[in-house]
Order: structure tokens, then C-alpha cells, then sequence
């Protein structure tokens, strides 16, 4: 068994989190070998975004993981060693399910992509649209607006 190494350095947040969730599915398909996951310590040396969203990714899903934080492991912040077990939700997965949380109310598109807007619009609207056609949301329209509910 050979141990992955997959580097997030140089990327937003929100990329490392997509390319951490892709690199994780694809590997634990194949193989339960650990995962080393190289984040960095943070420019401020307190912790970067990546390694506290990183972290708390991997919290978040206890049960299909588990991990060691680099200092506990070999006293370096700069990384953690992640022990797959299961597939993650991908961000549209996630995406999905907050658009369903948040339309427990009637939301017109604007105020769905407004919440969302750091997902961006094209994600915003296919999920949309996705959750529409599967029905786990419905669609109505109230004069000239259409809103979208999850009840």
C-alpha cells in the first residue's frame, strides 16, 4: 500500500476543499492507504484557511474518515494524514443541500444565487435546476416571480 500525498498549497480555500473531496474519492475507490494532505501552517504561523477548513471538513465526516493532525503525528502544523474509509459528498452534494435547507422558505433564483453567490451563478442554477427536475424541489409562481420550496 502507497501512501498519497496531495498538496494544497497555492490554491483558494474553496479549491483546495473541491480538489481535497475529488483526490479523496477517487483514492479511497481504489485504496484505503492513508493520505497525507500538505495545507501548510499559515502565513501567520496560527493556521492558514485551508488547514482550519480542511480540518474542520474532516471533522464534519467522523464516520467516513479518520485523521491525525501533523503536530500530534511528527510535531509538523503543516500537514495532516487522513485514513479514508468511505466517499465524501462533493460540493455539489453539499450545494444541494443547503439550497434545500434554505428554500424551507420560498426563494425566487436571485435570493438562491445571492446566498450562494461564492459558489457561483452556472453551480447555483444547475443545482437548481437539478433539485427541480428530481423534485426534491418545486417550483411556483407568485405574479411575475418564481420561487422555489423545499416543502
Amino acid at each position: 500500500m502507497s501512501k498519497l500525498t496531495l498538496d494544497l498549497h497555492h490554491q483558494t480555500a474553496d479549491a483546495a476543499l473541491r480538489n481535497f473531496v475529488t483526490a479523496y474519492n477517487q483514492h479511497v475507490q481504489h485504496s484505503r492507504a492513508c493520505i497525507d494532505v500538505v495545507h501548510g501552517y499559515g502565513s501567520s504561523g496560527t493556521g492558514g484557511v485551508i488547514k482550519r477548513r480542511l480540518r474542520a471538513l474532516l471533522a464534519a465526516h467522523a464516520s467516513q474518515l479518520s485523521f491525525v493532525r501533523g503536530e500530534d503525528l511528527d510535531h509538523n502544523p503543516g500537514h495532516t494524514q487522513v485514513n479514508p474509509r468511505h466517499a465524501l459528498p462533493t460540493a455539489a452534494d453539499t450545494l444541494a443541500a443547503a439550497i434545500i435547507d434554505y428554500c424551507s422558505t420560498a426563494r425566487t433564483l436571485d435570493k438562491i444565487a445571492g446566498r450562494f453567490r461564492r459558489h457561483g451563478m452556472p453551480a447555483v442554477q444547475a443545482a437548481v435546476r437539478a433539485l427541480t427536475t428530481s423534485g426534491r424541489l418545486q417550483s411556483a409562481q407568485r405574479g411575475t416571480h418564481k420561487l422555489f420550496s423545499s416543502q
